[in-house]
């Protein structure tokens, strides 16, 4: 009787001791662990430089704005442009991208004239040539293959427009939406191709004749190359 007590008196002390020690050791673990996953480590960084074209659709079935006026029809100049990528993929499926692009183009706007009815059809053209600066980030997700990566991307950003006229600068906030391949070489070397969406409210440079209250999309196609590090 008293040898079962004992064994069992042991059995529990040397059970608790287990315990105790698999909770200290979790204790010091845990916080190791977590300090551990909060950094961010740079995996698979590559530079990339394409170049790109940029079509935006034109605004050109228009109803009347809230005071009766004829709003204008809008269209801008197909261009070329340039765009710089730096990339990171911290997981095997996802990554992260940061994008500037400069592209220069004309926005062409239809008003009515000055001393015409409020009503009047809209055929006074407006030229304003402007420059355009687009910052922009992303998540990307990719297919896990060897050397050839499709990708999709969906973020947002700003795009600055600054007029080569008489008119102040504008920002107007941008979706971006994007699908992609990137094929890698054998050494550092890769060519990327791909499609990129713009989306963002048509600028009208703060004049209110030129406000058609409408939001555009700009299709860009794009080739290049990157750069591994």
């Amino acid at each position: 009787m008293i040898r079962s007590v004992r064994t069992t008196l042991l059995t529990a002390s040397f059970g608790a001791l287990v315990l105790a020690g698999t909770a200290l050791c979790s204790a010091q673990a845990t916080p190791t662990m977590y300090a551990n996953s909060s950094k961010y480590h740079i995996n698979d960084l590559d530079v990339g430089v394409a170049a790109t074209g940029q079509y935006t659709n034109s605004i050109t079935s228009q109803n009347y704005g809230s005071a009766g006026q004829t709003l204008p029809h809008q269209a801008t100049t197909d261009s070329p442009g340039v765009l710089v990528t730096v990339r990171d993929q911290p997981f095997s499926w996802a990554g992260i991208e940061l994008n500037y692009q400069y592209t220069k183009f004309s926005e062409r706007y239809f008003v009515r004239a000055a001393n015409a009815p409020i009503n009047a059809g809209a055929n006074t053209p407006v030229f304003v040539p402007t420059s355009v600066h687009e910052a922009t980030a992303a998540y990307l997700y990719h297919a896990k293959m060897k050397r050839v990566k499709p990708y999709a991307g969906i973020g947002g950003g700003a795009l600055y427009f600054t007029p080569t006229t008489a008119r102040p600068n504008q920002w107007r906030a941008t979706g971006l939406a994007e699908v992609g391949l990137d094929l890698q070489t054998s050494s550092k070397l890769g060519f990327r191709f791909g499609g990129r969406g713009l989306f963002y409210r048509a600028p009208n440079f703060t004049d209110t004749s030129l406000a058609s209250s409408r939001w555009v999309s700009s299709t860009e196609p794009y080739a290049g190359v990157y750069i591994k590090f």
